[in-house]
């Protein structure tokens, strides 16, 4: 996770001296926002060593924030966010073995850069956005499964990843301080690898596995 926080601090960094070249006069581009709402993440079908683990999982949760700027080019803003999601194991299915139950959850921190771009407000009243960004996050997998003579657990150490994501959301002004918005995002790390362990055979095996989430979220963005 020190990639996580060393990655953070850049960024931080880059926004304040993006503040500070500006000046006073600049701060009428700035805002925070506050986010929270449903994630989704697509089932995970995990291949390794000759074998297959399918999971499948429950609707989850994603709560986070973003410090961002509105640009003066015309439409434009960047943002630096930094945002948890977690879901619960619905079933999990191992192909060697098929008859035991698997319980846990997945989870993501991840901290981002991204690019928006807000297009004409429709009526005066909501105006439509798009965007982009890349990031660095920590992605955990704890799968469990228990039976009478044998323990396997599915994930291993937090991995840290390259993480990508997309973002389609509208704004609606409640005053000139305070914007309501809704959004949809997915949440992409390509190519995590987690491991397969044996605790009675001690054995550890990696699997090729995805982590992909949709996120359908609301907030708050306080203007500055």
């Amino acid at each position: 996770m020190r990639k996580i926080s060393k990655s953070i601090s850049i960024m931080a960094t880059a926004f304040s001296l993006l503040f500070l070249a500006h000046g006073a006069s600049a701060q009428d581009g700035f805002y925070v926002s506050a986010f929270t709402g449903l994630a989704i993440q697509n089932d995970q079908n995990n291949t390794g060593n000759g074998d297959r683990l399918d999971v499948s999982l429950d609707n989850g949760f994603v709560i986070g924030g973003a410090l961002g700027y509105k640009l003066p080019v015309s439409g434009f803003r960047v943002e630096l966010e930094v945002a948890y999601r977690e879901n619960d194991i619905s079933a999990g299915t191992l192909l060697s073995n098929p008859t035991v139950a698997f319980t846990g959850d997945n989870s993501s921190l991840g901290a981002f850069a991204n690019v928006l771009y807000d297009f004409d407000s429709i009526l005066g009243i909501a105006t439509p956005y798009i965007g982009a960004g890349i990031g660095i996050g920590g992605v955990e997998s704890d799968v469990v499964r228990q039976a009478a003579v044998n323990d396997i657990r599915f994930g291993g150490p937090t991995r840290t990843e390259f993480l990508y994501q997309g973002i389609a959301g509208v704004s609606v002004p409640l005053n000139n301080t305070f914007d309501l918005f809704a959004e949809g995002r997915y949440y992409v790390a390509p190519g995590v690898d987690f491991d397969l362990i044996d605790t009675v055979l001690n054995t550890t095996s990696t699997f090729n596995s995805s982590y992909e989430v949709i996120q359908l979220q609301a907030g708050l963005r306080y203007k500055f």
